[in-house]
């Protein structure tokens, strides 16, 4: 069971009828949910439908971390990607801090948000020389990291653990759920139909508009958007090739007295993670890499392995015993080349795509789904260019085919 919980869930209804609606937007995550906002804050008519709970797959099974600057060494990344992608990717973490920011602020969410900065920690000197190589560049990008000594990073008592420590000052944290089930509910306040428990089943494109079949109804919709990340390719199966299901496994102790861990935490290239909440329980995840074919595919489930590779990471933090209260696992998307797929996957049939966030969802979906609805309203949005769908060959082929979807293209 996850720890993240809200006391009280928007009272949205399942779709318990035929409609029509300009956007349709399928999945009621960080993606769907802040995508939905925006568009009705703008006026659009927009409609999200959900499988199951709001926030219940990985939107609300994360760490709550709000990260800019990439776990992994950013010279890395602008090796994949070149400068220009590298650098985008980073405006868009930025972006989306500030987004949240702005939604938590303005509309006055509850949700235990912090902007209290965040640590890359190493466990090897070939890690350590790896992030410190890209210090030079992420500060030629706007992008300040400093390194700082492991003591003023994490205990005493576990500073052996670690080679070097790095800060991030521009980062936070927050309680996904609070947040997300608070912002569906100014979306609503603001028009937006928002059903969960109602799954697609299938959808086909005639005579202009997407006829898409859940709950036993059909939704009528000019514009469909699949924002269902790592689910994706359920309803468009040759997604497969770009989107993958990876799952991650996290649990949390009982609420602690004492103070711990100040700034959410990136550790050993990021696999390792954790933070403490305000009522003092420490949250800590990853070790997928020591399973990672075992932590391939769509099964939601907590492993012997991975949790006692986790409470070994535990007891470096915490080196008395402890009480575990919570243990939870979420299916993450990655995509091929570790970028979000955010744009139209098929203009000419109005079908769009954002998912394949990779493990980022948090950090990086609601500075996505702002540009995206730019490009909804056949605006320029060069935010996201680099994120293209387009950039895979073989979605590039389809791009202007693609005309039923999940039962529908078995058809």
């Amino acid at each position: 069971m996850p720890l993240w919980r809200a006391d009280s869930a928007p009272a949205l209804p399942p779709l318990a009828e035929s409609t029509e609606t300009e956007v349709l937007v399928v999945g009621g995550g960080i993606t769907g949910i802040t995508l939905a906002y925006t568009l009705a804050e703008q006026g659009a008519l927009v409609t999200l439908l959900e499988s199951g709970e709001l926030a219940g797959e990985t939107s609300g099974r994360n760490a709550g971390f709000l990260l800019a600057a990439p776990a992994e060494p950013y010279s890395e990344r602008i090796a994949l990607w070149g400068r220009e992608g590298a650098r985008a990717l980073l405006q868009i973490g930025r972006r989306t801090h500030q987004r949240i920011r702005h939604l938590v602020q303005g509309l006055g969410l509850e949700c235990d948000y912090q902007q209290a900065g965040s640590l890359r920690l190493t466990r090897t000197p070939e890690e350590s020389e790896d992030l410190r190589s890209s210090l030079v560049e992420l500060k030629h990008d706007g992008f300040p990291m400093r390194e700082i000594a492991v003591t003023d990073a994490v205990p005493a008592h576990a500073a052996s653990a670690f080679d070097t420590a790095f800060e991030v000052p521009e980062d936070g944290q927050l309680h996904p759920i609070k947040f997300l089930h608070a912002l569906a509910a100014e979306a609503a306040k603001r028009g937006a139909r928002i059903h969960p428990h109602s799954a697609v089943e299938g959808a086909r494109w005639d005579n202009g508009t997407w006829k898409v079949q859940c709950n036993g109804h059909v939704v009528r919709a000019r514009t469909l958007v699949l924002a269902t990340n790592a689910f994706t390719p359920r309803l468009l199966p040759h997604l497969a090739a770009v989107i993958a299901p990876r799952r991650g496994q996290m649990l949390a102790t009982e609420p602690l007295d004492e103070t711990l861990i100040t700034r959410p935490t990136y550790a050993h290239w990021g696999y390792h993670y954790w933070r403490q909440t305000p009522d003092g329980r420490l949250v800590i995840g990853g070790w997928r890499e020591l399973d990672f074919d075992g932590e391939s595919g769509y099964e939601n489930a907590i492993t012997p392995t991975i949790q006692q590779a986790i409470e070994n990471g535990l007891r470096t933090l915490l080196p008395r015993p402890v009480r575990i209260d919570y243990r939870w696992s979420g299916i993450m998307g990655f995509a091929r080349d570790g970028r979000p797929l955010v744009g139209w996957l098929d203009a000419a049939h109005h079908l769009a795509i954002c998912a394949g966030f990779t493990g980022h969802g948090l950090g990086l979906a609601a500075a996505c789904t702002q540009d995206l609805a730019e490009l909804l309203s056949w605006k320029r949005a060069e935010g996201i260019s680099t994120l293209d769908p387009q950039r895979f060959p073989e979605l590039k082929q389809q791009r202007e085919g693609i005309v039923a979807l999940g039962t529908a293209a078995q058809g």
